[in-house]
Protein backbone atom coordinates (compact mmCIF):
# COMPACT_ATOMS: atom_id res chain seq x y z
CA UNK A 1 0.00 0.00 0.00
CA UNK A 2 1.45 3.37 -0.95
CA UNK A 3 1.35 6.52 1.20
CA UNK A 4 -1.72 7.98 -0.52
CA UNK A 5 -3.71 4.76 -0.11
CA UNK A 6 -2.70 4.56 3.55
CA UNK A 7 -3.68 8.20 4.13
CA UNK A 8 -7.04 7.65 2.41
CA UNK A 9 -7.74 4.51 4.45
CA UNK A 10 -6.82 6.24 7.71
CA UNK A 11 -9.07 9.20 6.87
CA UNK A 12 -12.02 6.94 6.12
CA UNK A 13 -11.57 4.57 9.05
CA UNK A 14 -10.98 7.09 11.85
CA UNK A 15 -12.91 10.08 13.16
CA UNK A 16 -10.47 12.64 11.71
CA UNK A 17 -10.52 15.40 9.11
CA UNK A 18 -6.87 15.21 8.04
CA UNK A 19 -4.20 12.52 7.78
CA UNK A 20 -0.62 12.96 6.61
CA UNK A 21 1.47 9.89 5.76
CA UNK A 22 5.16 9.76 4.90
CA UNK A 23 7.42 6.80 4.17
CA UNK A 24 4.72 4.28 5.02
CA UNK A 25 3.82 5.70 8.43
CA UNK A 26 1.17 8.06 9.73
CA UNK A 27 2.93 11.31 10.54
CA UNK A 28 -0.05 13.41 11.61
CA UNK A 29 -3.80 13.19 12.27
CA UNK A 30 -6.17 16.03 13.08
CA UNK A 31 -9.82 16.45 14.00
CA UNK A 32 -9.60 20.23 13.53
CA UNK A 33 -11.91 21.74 10.96
CA UNK A 34 -11.00 24.13 8.19
CA UNK A 35 -7.35 24.88 7.56
CA UNK A 36 -6.24 24.65 11.18
CA UNK A 37 -5.01 21.05 11.07
CA UNK A 38 -2.94 21.50 7.93
CA UNK A 39 -1.44 24.76 9.18
CA UNK A 40 -0.58 23.14 12.53
CA UNK A 41 1.12 20.24 10.73
CA UNK A 42 3.17 22.65 8.62
CA UNK A 43 4.24 24.52 11.74
CA UNK A 44 4.99 21.35 13.71
CA UNK A 45 7.00 19.58 11.01
CA UNK A 46 8.70 22.71 9.62
CA UNK A 47 9.64 21.52 6.15
CA UNK A 48 9.47 17.79 6.83
CA UNK A 49 6.19 17.30 4.95
CA UNK A 50 8.02 17.10 1.61
CA UNK A 51 7.14 13.90 -0.28
CA UNK A 52 4.24 13.13 2.07
CA UNK A 53 0.66 12.20 1.19
CA UNK A 54 -2.22 14.30 2.50
CA UNK A 55 -5.78 13.03 2.88
CA UNK A 56 -8.46 15.53 3.87
CA UNK A 57 -12.24 15.45 3.87
CA UNK A 58 -12.43 18.74 1.95
CA UNK A 59 -9.72 20.17 -0.29
CA UNK A 60 -10.03 23.54 -1.93
CA UNK A 61 -7.50 25.74 -3.67
CA UNK A 62 -6.30 27.11 -0.30
CA UNK A 63 -5.41 23.64 0.99
CA UNK A 64 -3.66 22.81 -2.28
CA UNK A 65 -1.58 25.99 -1.98
CA UNK A 66 -0.45 24.80 1.46
CA UNK A 67 0.35 21.35 0.07
CA UNK A 68 2.44 22.89 -2.71
CA UNK A 69 4.16 25.15 -0.18
CA UNK A 70 5.02 22.01 1.85
CA UNK A 71 6.12 20.04 -1.24
CA UNK A 72 3.53 17.31 -0.66
CA UNK A 73 3.71 14.58 -3.31
CA UNK A 74 0.05 13.47 -3.38
CA UNK A 75 -3.40 14.49 -2.19
CA UNK A 76 -6.66 12.65 -1.54
CA UNK A 77 -9.95 14.44 -0.89
CA UNK A 78 -13.40 13.14 -0.20
CA UNK A 79 -14.59 16.44 -1.70
CA UNK A 80 -12.40 18.57 -3.97
CA UNK A 81 -13.06 21.87 -5.72
CA UNK A 82 -12.50 22.50 -9.40
CA UNK A 83 -9.95 25.19 -8.50
CA UNK A 84 -7.99 22.71 -6.40
CA UNK A 85 -8.03 20.17 -9.21
CA UNK A 86 -6.76 22.71 -11.75
CA UNK A 87 -3.92 23.74 -9.45
CA UNK A 88 -2.92 20.14 -8.67
CA UNK A 89 -2.76 19.36 -12.40
CA UNK A 90 -0.79 22.54 -13.12
CA UNK A 91 1.77 21.79 -10.40
CA UNK A 92 1.85 18.07 -11.28
CA UNK A 93 0.89 16.86 -7.83
CA UNK A 94 -0.68 13.40 -7.80
CA UNK A 95 -4.30 13.43 -6.65
CA UNK A 96 -7.40 11.36 -6.08
CA UNK A 97 -10.89 12.48 -5.06
CA UNK A 98 -14.38 11.12 -4.62
CA UNK A 99 -16.59 14.15 -5.29
CA UNK A 100 -15.79 17.25 -7.36
CA UNK A 101 -17.61 20.51 -6.57
CA UNK A 102 -17.52 23.91 -8.21
CA UNK A 103 -16.55 25.81 -5.06
CA UNK A 104 -16.66 25.76 -1.27
CA UNK A 105 -19.10 27.98 0.59
CA UNK A 106 -18.90 29.32 4.12
CA UNK A 107 -20.66 27.65 7.05
CA UNK A 108 -23.78 29.77 6.59
CA UNK A 109 -23.93 28.83 2.87
CA UNK A 110 -23.94 32.52 1.98
CA UNK A 111 -20.79 32.95 -0.02
CA UNK A 112 -17.33 31.73 -0.84
CA UNK A 113 -15.31 29.97 1.86
CA UNK A 114 -13.23 32.53 3.81
CA UNK A 115 -10.02 30.54 3.18
CA UNK A 116 -10.64 30.48 -0.56
CA UNK A 117 -11.49 34.19 -0.50
CA UNK A 118 -8.29 34.99 1.44
CA UNK A 119 -6.05 33.56 -1.28
CA UNK A 120 -8.23 34.24 -4.32
CA UNK A 121 -5.70 36.63 -5.90
CA UNK A 122 -2.58 34.87 -4.62
CA UNK A 123 -0.55 32.58 -6.87
CA UNK A 124 2.55 32.21 -4.69
CA UNK A 125 2.34 29.31 -2.18
CA UNK A 126 4.48 31.12 0.41
CA UNK A 127 2.21 34.19 0.28
CA UNK A 128 -0.82 31.92 0.56
CA UNK A 129 0.70 30.25 3.62
CA UNK A 130 1.27 33.63 5.29
CA UNK A 131 -2.26 34.86 4.47
CA UNK A 132 -3.93 31.67 5.72
CA UNK A 133 -1.81 31.56 8.85
CA UNK A 134 -2.92 35.10 9.72
CA UNK A 135 -6.54 34.12 9.16
CA UNK A 136 -6.45 30.96 11.28
CA UNK A 137 -3.78 31.18 13.94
Amino acid sequence: MDDLELAENELKSRNVNLVIVKDGGVLYRSTASGMKGLLEAIEKYDGNLARSAVADKIIGRAAVMLCIYSKVKSVFAMTMTEGALILLKKKRVAYKFETLVHRLVNNQDRGICPFERAIKDIDDPEEAFKALKLLVM
